[in-house]
C-alpha cells in the first residue's frame, strides 16, 4: 500500500522565524522546512526528507499546473512547454494527464488506485457546466474513468475533505445540509490521519491533496499559517502512528515553495520536500531528484514497466 500526499506550496526555507512560519510554529513534520531537525525520538527520525527540484530545468518561479502534472504523471511538464504554467492545466497538460495519470497507469497494470478527496454537490454540479477550471488532481482521477468521491463517501468513511478538519467545509455546507448533520462536526486531524491510512489499505495506491498551505502563503497570513501547520502536522502524526512501515509506504511532496517565506506572496524557487516513510523508502530515495521522478520511482518499486514520454510542444 502506498499513500501519496500532495501538499501545495511548501518548500525548504531558512531558519528565520521572522519570515518562515515553519521555523516559528512547526513541532514535527514541518521542522526541516524551517531549518530545524526532527525529534530524534520520533518516527520522523526513521524517515527521509529529499530536497526535490521543482524548477526541473526551466527558469522562472515553479507553478502549480506544471508542477502538479509532473508529480502525478512522471512527465517533466515545464520542459515539455518550456515554461511554468500557473493555476489550472492547459490543453497540453490535460492531454498529458489523460494519458499518464498515475491512477490510470496503476489501473492499466491491474492495480487498484484512488483519489481520496471528496467533492461537494455544488462542485460536481458546476463541473457539468464548466470543465475549463479543473485542477490537476481532479483530472488525474477523471482520467481513470472512475467517478469522483462524493459526500456519501465522506460520510461513510471512504474519503477525506480537502481541509482535513471540516472547518471550511462546515462554512459552506450549511447551505445544503441540516445544521445537526454529522458532516458539519469538526474532525480531529490526528484521527483523520489514521483514517486516511485505513482507507488507503483498500487500494495499492491512494492520493490525497491539501492546498490551503498555498492559499495561506499567498495571503501572507501568520494566524492561518499557525493553524494549518498544526492541523497538517497532527494529520501526518496520525498517519505515521497508524501506518506499518514494514509493509506500507507514505510519500509526501509539493509542487513549489511558498509558505516557507511569508515576507512575499509569490512562490519561491526553494527545493520542495519529498518525504519518505515505509517499506519502499530504500527503493525510492536514490531515484528522486526532481518532481517528475516520483511516479517513475513508484512504478519501478511496484513492478510497473513504464517510462512516460511526451514530445515538446508550443502551448
Amino acid at each position: 500500500m502506498i499513500l501519496y500526499i500532495f501538499i501545495d506550496g511548501i518548500g525548504f526555507g531558512e531558519n528565520n522565524p521572522e519570515i518562515n512560519p515553519f521555523t516559528k510554529f512547526a513541532k514535527s513534520f514541518f521542522l526541516p522546512l524551517g531549518g530545524k531537525e526532527v525529534n530524534k525520538q520520533s518516527k520522523y527520525n526513521d524517515s527521509i526528507y529529499l530536497k526535490t527540484d521543482a524548477s526541473m530545468g526551466i527558469k522562472g518561479l515553479p507553478q502549480s499546473a506544471t508542477g502538479q502534472t509532473s508529480l502525478w504523471t512522471g512527465i517533466n511538464a515545464p520542459s515539455i512547454l518550456n515554461r511554468h504554467v500557473s493555476g489550472f492545466p492547459s490543453f497540453t497538460l490535460k492531454k498529458i494527464i489523460k494519458e499518464y495519470s498515475i491512477i490510470k497507469v496503476f489501473q492499466d497494470y491491474g492495480k487498484q488506485a484512488v483519489f481520496l478527496n471528496c467533492y461537494s454537490p455544488l462542485y460536481l454540479e458546476n463541473l457539468k457546466k464548466n470543465t475549463r477550471y479543473l485542477s490537476a488532481s481532479t483530472l488525474v482521477q477523471m482520467a481513470s474513468g472512475n467517478p469522483l468521491k462524493t459526500l456519501d463517501d465522506l460520510q461513510n468513511g471512504k474519503g477525506l475533505f480537502m481541509d482535513i478538519t471540516h472547518e471550511l467545509f462546515r462554512d459552506f455546507a450549511k447551505t445544503f445540509l441540516p445544521e445537526d448533520h454529522e458532516l458539519l462536526k469538526l474532525r480531529d486531524p490526528y484521527e483523520m490521519g489514521k483514517l486516511a491510512v485505513r482507507i488507503a489499505r483498500e487500494s495499492d495506491l491512494s492520493l490525497y491533496e491539501y492546498f490551503l498551505t498555498d492559499k495561506v502563503g499567498h495571503a501572507m497570513d501568520w494566524g492561518q499559517a499557525e493553524k494549518i501547520i498544526h492541523n497538517v502536522e497532527s494529520f501526518i502524526d496520525g498517519i505515521l502512528d497508524e501506518l506499518n512501515p514494514d509493509s506500507e509506504q507514505l510519500i509526501i511532496t509539493s509542487d513549489h515553495g511558498n509558505l516557507e517565506n511569508l515576507s512575499s506572496k509569490v512562490h519561491t524557487q526553494n527545493p520542495v520536500p519529498t518525504f519518505l516513510y515505509g517499506n519502499l523508502t530504500t527503493n525510492l530515495q536514490d531515484k528522486i531528484q526532481k518532481l517528475a521522478d516520483i511516479p517513475i520511482a513508484i512504478y519501478e518499486a511496484v513492478g510497473i514497466d513504464l517510462k512516460p514520454s511526451y514530445e515538446k510542444v508550443e502551448d
